[in-house]
């Protein structure tokens, strides 16, 4: 059974050609009402719809087509989707994908609801459920992406004979006011900053507005230190696929627009070349127990490994409850550089640039309720026409603001806590190890081992009284406060001592 469009006298016909219960070819003219002069798209939407009834119809001949025909559940349908997009789909959207699916494919099953039959109630009665359930808007949102995803290939493969997802109003999200720091802030985040481990890297996200993959992306390779540059052309991401965690690098930005050249400014070329310079200074010290994989790559620990991007985040929230500052997740350090910007009086367009977003209503959209002095510019034009005194608008021009950020960056060096080196005379702060691997679509796929939080290793050793004691007296011992600097401490000598059984053998 086929569908088509037909014009007669001026007008739009949808012509239903099909086999009868003897098998005999059949046609069924159906009027649109529509005039044939510029109402082809929706003459077409019609005709989905006017198929759709008639393939519904209980003749013998669709009846028993019907019956011949496997109905798949809608939850499985999606298992066996997302594996068969996968070639087309950039691994981080794979995984994505997958996890929402987790989510949306029981259920559907549960609910016995089909391919074949499921409705446009059926996909808003889901969204509905999830918000009963606690889960917020932007849920439904991500949702709706997988479910008319997946069926407009269901449609275009005719598996069904219309996508019931383009009849559902698409779950709005509400606007999204970013948090941020101000530059009082800022100043005192930096301060506090004085000889964190990744001290440099939060203070280049502030500094630049970077995302997070941008920064964990980072190479060597795209500073340039004789033209004072910072080209952002690479990525990072971390993700989880089938229980794996996984490190995705990309050297393809998320848009166009994401690959963007930087001014280096002297404090954060200083800072930099004494990172390469200890990073120099670890290669010879630790010789072959030095990772060769990514030398390319600026942000790693002192044995060679890549700083997981997870792990930043991390730090960053449990630095900021340590030290009783406001709360802000990493991302927002992103947002605190706009707002800057902003209160500077650098225009949106500008801003837009400096952080790589594709479009300036992306910036618009994000930060217009911070973009106070575009309010004060409609105040003044209305001021002047009505004869009254205008505002002072106090703008700071570019160099200003570039001059303001530069200040914020300066006398805060980047320095490493020399407490702990101290105590051996040798670098600290080994991390996790990762194995890599490529895949065909030209993403290079690092797996790591699954990570353990501090409270899951703290909750290890109280399995033993006797030994978490032990373990804290140790600490008391040594001069640890924080237990984070106490479980590095263990792992390097744990390193230490493999290097060592290492060259004897």
């Amino acid at each position: 059974m086929t569908g088509r469009l037909a014009i007669k006298n001026g007008k739009y016909y949808v012509v239903i050609s099909y086999k009868d219960e003897h098998g005999k070819n059949k046609q069924k003219w159906t009027a649109t009402g529509l005039d044939a002069k510029n109402n082809k798209r929706a003459a077409e939407e019609v005709m989905r719809e006017i198929v759709a009834n008639f393939n519904n119809e209980e003749t013998p001949a669709t009846k028993t087509k019907t019956a011949a025909k496997d109905k798949i559940l809608f939850g499985d349908y999606l298992i066996k989707w997302i594996e068969i997009a996968k070639p087309n789909l950039q691994l981080s959207t794979y995984a994505s994908y997958k996890m929402k699916i987790k989510r949306i494919a029981p259920y559907f099953n549960e609910r016995g609801i089909t391919l074949q039959e499921i409705t446009p109630t059926d996909i808003q009665t889901y969204y509905a459920w999830l918000l009963d359930n606690g889960k917020k808007i932007q849920t439904c949102t991500h949702d709706h992406v997988v479910i008319r995803r997946s069926l407009e290939i269901a449609y275009r493969t005719d598996l069904i004979p219309v996508n019931p997802a383009a009849k559902v109003e698409k779950p709005k999200s509400p606007k999204y006011e970013a948090k941020y720091y101000d530059l009082k802030q800022l100043r005192t985040l930096f301060e506090y900053l004085k000889g964190d481990k990744y001290e440099l890297m939060y203070k280049m996200t502030a500094f630049y507005g970077l995302r997070r993959s941008e920064l964990c992306g980072m190479k060597w390779s795209s500073i340039d230190f004789d033209r004072n540059t910072i080209t952002l052309n690479s990525s990072i991401i971390q993700t989880s696929v089938n229980g794996k965690l996984l490190l995705i690098k990309k050297d393809i930005m998320k848009n166009a627009s994401s690959k963007r050249t930087m001014p280096l400014i002297p404090e954060i070329k200083e800072a930099l070349l004494e990172l390469k310079d200890k990073q120099e200074r670890n290669k010879s010290y630790f010789k072959n127990g030095y990772n060769q994989e990514f030398l390319e790559y600026v942000w790693v620990d002192d044995i060679g490994k890549l700083v997981n991007p997870n792990t930043v985040t991390h730090h960053f929230k449990t630095f900021l409850e340590q030290n009783g500052l406001p709360h802000i997740r990493f991302h927002e350090l992103r947002h605190s550089c706009a707002s800057l910007l902003i209160a500077c009086g650098v225009s949106l367009k500008e801003i837009q640039e400096w952080l790589g977003h594709s479009a300036i209503s992306t910036t618009a959209d994000i930060y217009s309720h911070l973009n106070y002095s575009s309010k004060l510019n409609v105040a003044n034009t209305l001021t002047n026409v009505f004869g009254g005194e205008t505002i002072n608008l106090g703008r700071q021009d570019d160099e200003e603001a570039k001059a303001l950020l530069t200040t914020l960056f300066r006398g805060a060096e980047h320095e490493q806590a020399e407490e702990q080196e101290e105590l051996s005379g040798e670098p600290l702060e080994a991390v996790e190890s990762v194995t890599g691997e490529m895949i065909d679509d030209g993403e290079e796929v690092i797996e790591l081992p699954t990570e353990t939080s501090l409270d899951e290793d703290l909750d290890a050793l109280e399995q033993s009284v006797n030994e978490y004691k032990k373990a804290k007296a140790e600490m008391q011992r040594l001069g640890f406060t924080d237990n984070d600097e106490y479980l590095d401490y263990l792992e390097f000598t744990q390193r230490k001592a493999a290097r060592k059984n290492d060259m004897e053998m």
